[in-house]
Order: C-alpha cells, then structure tokens, then sequence
C-alpha cells in the first residue's frame, strides 16, 4: 500500500485520531489527577491559615487576661495549628513561595535548644515586639516552636507565672508571626504549581511530595530513636507538650490522603493501569498503621519502655514498607523517572 493509496491515507488519518484521543484522554486523566492534588494542598493551607489565626487570638486573650483556662485554651489552639500544618510538613514539592515559608513555620531538629536559647536572649532585650520586628530575626523564633517554648517549657516566663509584662510582647509577636505565614501559605497555595507541568512531570511531582514527607517523617522517628537503648528523647518534635505522636499520625493520615486524593490519585491510577495489587498493599499498610497507633500522645514515655520502643519500630518499618513499594513497584509500574534523595542531609 502506497502513501498516496487512499485506503493508506484514511488509515493513517484513523492512527492519528485514535493517538489524540489516547493523548487528549492522558492529559485529562492527568489534569483531573492534578487538580485533586492541589486542592488537598489549598484546603490543608486554608485550614492552617485559619487555625493560627485563632491561636493568635487566643494568645492575645492569655496575655490581656492571664488564667488557667485562656492558658489551656493557647494550649489547645497551638496543639490544632500544629496538627494542622503536618498536613504540609516535609513535602518539599510545589509552590516556591509556600516552601520559602517551612522554616519560619518550623524550626526542627532543634539538638541544641537553640529555640529557647534565643527567646531568652530576646526577653532579656529592652523593646516592644512586633511580628515584623520578629521577621527579621532568626527563624527559630518565628514559628510553631517558638510558641511552644513559651507555653510548655518549664524554663518559660508563663510557665513559671512570671509577670506578664516581661514577655506578653514577644509571645503575641510570635502568635502574629505565625498568623502572617499562615497567610503567606494560604496565598501561595491559590494557583496549581503543576498545572502545566507535562503529564510526566506532574506524576513524577506528585510521587516525589508523597516520598519526601514519608522520608521527612521516618526522620522524626529515628531521629529520636537513635540506637538501642540510647534513644534521644529531645529529638523527639514536639516533646515539650508532649504531643509528638499526634504529629506523627497527622503525618500518615495525610500522606493516606494524599495517595488517596479522593479517589483520583496514585491509588486510582494504579489500579486502572492493571497493578491493583501493588495499589492493595500501599493502602492496606496506610490503614493498618493508622488503625493500629498507639494511645500515647507522647513519643518520649515510649522510647523509655522495651514495649514502646518496638512499637515506634514497627511504626517505623511500617512507613519504610510504603517508601520501597513507592520507589520499587509505584515508579516502574508507571513509568516515573523521579530522584528520591529530595531530604536526604537533613
């Protein structure tokens, strides 16, 4: 059959048409998956927005009327800031502007105490604190645990019920500092970063913000862990309120979420691509983990206790299952070129 045959010609014309569709129907699978992605970025970033919004009028309330119940009230509304940004926390994927804001969001490993070392050197300073005074000074006083240092520490002016006049100013300084970059994070999370990434990219993407907040948050555990029977309790994120567990399955419920996207994500994607028993066994082991998570609040009890160091272990093992099956079987089965050392030197 010639080129100039017309039954030639109407062949080649079906070839092509039927490749458009295959291609117009990749970038729409492609650009719905992206969509449900980034929406679970904005809804995240506008729920952090609005939780540190209200925690700094919360703080503001404990400082114009100190007591225990606007104490426990900051208490509880840092505890929901907090629990609201692990949602983001580690992913290191999407927004330039929204990654410019982690470190001021949250300063972490801090080994040398370096949060509570600089807020004391700062309370010791004669001036009236502002958040954007506070902007330019170092990012470990900016954020998340900055104010749990002020509210949990026992070396805090509140904590000790020292007069309110020596660090009320610094305190609500850090509560609007906050608030600002929950805003930033809110504004930088309007627009898709992905949207138009070729469809390759995108997936790679995608996968990449699932790897690194898995990688980032095995960190919080080994870190902690260290070597059998020397663990290193203050490396544990939170463990002045002792809340670092509650961090860590806010992590795994939003990384299941994010897998998940509501149904048009990775686990989706598999699935019609013929490896539902890949996209079985990355789902099962996100429930089970999150099922099966233990009671305590706080990881520092556990990492003292034979029995709760196993469990942070198999917690551990848990996550590094769904990191190889990601890497080994998701990567491949796809077709995904992606660098998976995003975290690493951390």
């Amino acid at each position: 059959m010639t080129m100039n045959n017309p039954l030639f010609k109407s062949a080649l014309a079906g070839s092509i048409a039927a490749s458009m569709l295959v291609m117009t129907g990749c970038q729409q699978e492609q650009q719905t998956m992206s969509q449900a992605v980034h929406q679970l970025h904005l809804d995240s970033a506008t729920t952090f927005a609005e939780k540190t919004a209200t925690f700094d009028k919360q703080l503001e309330l404990l400082c114009r009327a100190p007591a225990e119940t606007s104490l426990k009230q900051a208490q509880g509304g840092w505890l929901q800031a907090m629990q609201s940004w692990m949602a983001l926390q580690g992913r290191e994927k999407g927004s330039e502007a929204a990654l410019a804001l982690s470190w001021q969001i949250q300063f972490w490993p801090d080994k040398k105490n370096t949060t509570g070392r600089k807020l004391q050197q700062l309370l010791k300073q004669p001036q009236q604190w502002q958040p954007e005074q506070l902007a330019v000074q170092s990012v470990v006083v900016q954020g998340l645990g900055a104010a749990e240092w002020f509210l949990f520490d026992q070396q805090s002016p509140l904590v000790m019920g020292r007069d309110k006049t020596g660090y009320c100013d610094l305190l609500t300084a850090v509560g609007g500092r906050i608030a600002d970059s929950g805003k930033g994070l809110e504004q930088a999370w309007q627009t898709n970063p992905w949207r138009e990434l070729p469809a390759t990219m995108a997936l790679a993407e995608y996968l990449g913000a699932i790897n690194n907040q898995l990688d980032y948050t095995m960190k919080k555990l080994s870190r902690p862990l260290g070597k059998p029977g020397s663990p290193k309790v203050y490396q544990a994120e939170s463990w002045r309120s002792q809340t670092s567990m509650l961090n860590l399955k806010a992590n795994v419920v939003a990384m299941q979420q994010l897998y998940l996207a509501n149904g048009k994500g990775l686990d989706q994607l598999l699935r019609k691509q013929g490896y539902s028993g890949t996209a079985d066994r990355i789902a099962n082991r996100f429930t089970s983990l999150v099922e099966a998570w233990p009671a305590s609040p706080a990881m520092v009890p556990m990492l003292k206790t034979k029995a709760g160091y196993r469990e942070l272990l198999n917690i551990y093992n848990g996550l590094e299952y769904i990191q190889i099956a990601l890497q080994d079987e998701v990567a491949p089965e796809l077709g995904i070129v992606v660098g998976f050392n995003a975290t690493d030197g951390d």
